[in-house]
């Protein structure tokens, strides 16, 4: 938890930029519980995401995160309808944001477009890790059915999975409201560098 906790502060130091939101991912999280949250929130008063993908339990799960300090909590597009309402409306009552998580959702434009009209704020079309090492995939290969769910709903969406710099062109083609990056940051010999690149290459 400190080299992650360094990273966040780094970043926060030098990067003052309102266009930033830290997540604090899921392993962290399991690994921590919801501490890193409520310590990174403190510290910075920043956008935090808790990415705690629930399945099960929103009520529990999403509600803690909120109450934690999370301005934002993920539930996976595989859950039941009654989960993903159950965390949107946990999220509305708190003035919270909820984002539902594609990853591992065979048809994900379809998925996309059911669970957007239950109202959470964004859905995350996603490739896992494991994903990206078998089958040496990454986001961009989601960029058509994502921008096809824009163009049809009107709806906002986050794009996420082994985005390198080089992707972010491509990837604006699709008019995303959010671009997670995750490992070209942590695997940075200078994340804030990292960071900042990235920035330059989105819109203010």
């Amino acid at each position: 938890m400190t080299k992650a906790l360094d990273l966040v502060m780094a970043v926060f130091r030098e990067v003052r930029d309102g266009r930033v939101w830290f997540e604090v991912g899921t392993p962290l999280i399991k690994s921590w519980g919801l501490i890193p949250v409520r310590l990174i929130k403190e510290a910075t008063n920043m956008f935090v995401v808790a990415d705690t993908k629930t399945i099960d339990a929103a009520e529990l799960e999403i509600g803690e995160a909120f109450k934690s300090g999370a301005d934002a909590a993920t539930v996976l597009g595989l859950a039941d309808d009654s989960t993903i309402r159950a965390g949107v409306e946990l999220a509305k009552a708190n003035q919270k944001t909820l984002i539902v998580d594609l990853i591992g959702v065979q048809r994900p434009y379809e998925r996309a477009v059911q669970v957007y009209s239950m109202g959470p704020d964004y859905v995350l079309f996603h490739i896992g890790v494991d994903v990206q090492r078998a089958r040496g995939l990454s986001a961009v290969e989601l960029v058509k059915e994502a921008y096809r769910f824009k163009r049809e709903t009107g709806g906002r969406y986050c794009i996420a999975g082994g985005i390198k710099l080089e992707d972010v062109e491509r990837l604006l083609e699709a008019e995303p409201d959010v671009i997670v990056v995750g490992g070209a940051i942590t695997r940075s010999s200078n994340p804030v560098k990292t960071v900042l690149d990235f920035l330059e290459k989105l819109p203010k």
